[in-house]
């Protein structure tokens, strides 16, 4: 097996208990993943835009910026079916659902971004993040192109990375160098991801942070009687 994967097993070293998580057959399947992912978009929602912002020149780059707090301000998805876990990228109305739901919490974080802008004496910049702003900056995210990608990016990240931790589980039984082999599988894509889904940065860092945040839920889970 290529160093770096063994590598990335050792930096992530996910614990054993992803093999005993149910498969998508199981019962308790949808109650389990409902869970997982849920932690991992709250993780995400609260880590990522941290990392992204890191810099206050990030917001001068309003396109991006404008897509980072939209995602920043989604209420995480409840899944209700096993196929459907979180947002569906590829419904038409996705967008339009996202720009709904956020409205309350993107108010809230427009005003928390102004007041740290201005603080900086940033007050030209500032001033196109003011809370009164949130229906333009709504109506931005969804109709120009580098934002709407942006955003979108970002739902699919997630997605792939519950559907990653999906393809983990189920498998109990199998011999140590499957469990092994699938562990492999699960670090390459969960790297890929955490690489790609912030289009313009590697947010690698925060990958064991949010696995560790899924693998809490899941023993959550999997402690209830």
């Amino acid at each position: 097996m290529p160093k770096d994967i063994d590598n990335d097993i050792q930096f992530f070293k996910p614990d054993a208990q992803w093999l005993s998580a149910p498969a998508e057959c199981k019962t308790d399947f949808l109650p389990a993943f409902s869970a997982i992912s849920r932690a991992v978009q709250v993780a995400l929602r609260e880590s990522l835009p941290r990392a992204y912002f890191q810099r206050l020149e990030e917001f001068g780059d309003r396109q991006r910026a404008n897509a980072i707090l939209l995602f920043q301000a989604t209420p995480p998805f409840r899944a209700k079916v096993r196929t459907d876990l979180t947002y569906d990228v590829l419904n038409p109305r996705t967008l339009e659902i996202l720009a709904r739901r956020a409205r309350p919490g993107l108010t809230r974080s427009l005003t928390a971004v102004e007041a740290k802008l201005r603080s900086a004496g940033q007050i030209e910049l500032a001033s196109q993040y003011a809370p009164w702003r949130v229906s333009e900056i709504l109506v931005s995210v969804q109709r120009l192109a580098r934002s709407r990608r942006s955003l979108l990016s970002l739902i699919r990240g997630e997605g792939m990375l519950v559907n990653a931790l999906v393809q983990l589980g189920g498998a109990p039984n199998i011999s140590a160098r499957k469990q092994k082999a699938r562990m492999a599988s699960f670090c390459k894509k969960w790297n890929s991801q955490f690489r790609g889904m912030c289009i313009g940065k590697d947010l690698s860092s925060l990958a064991p942070l949010i696995l560790n945040a899924a693998t809490e839920a899941l023993a959550s889970f999997q402690a209830e009687p």
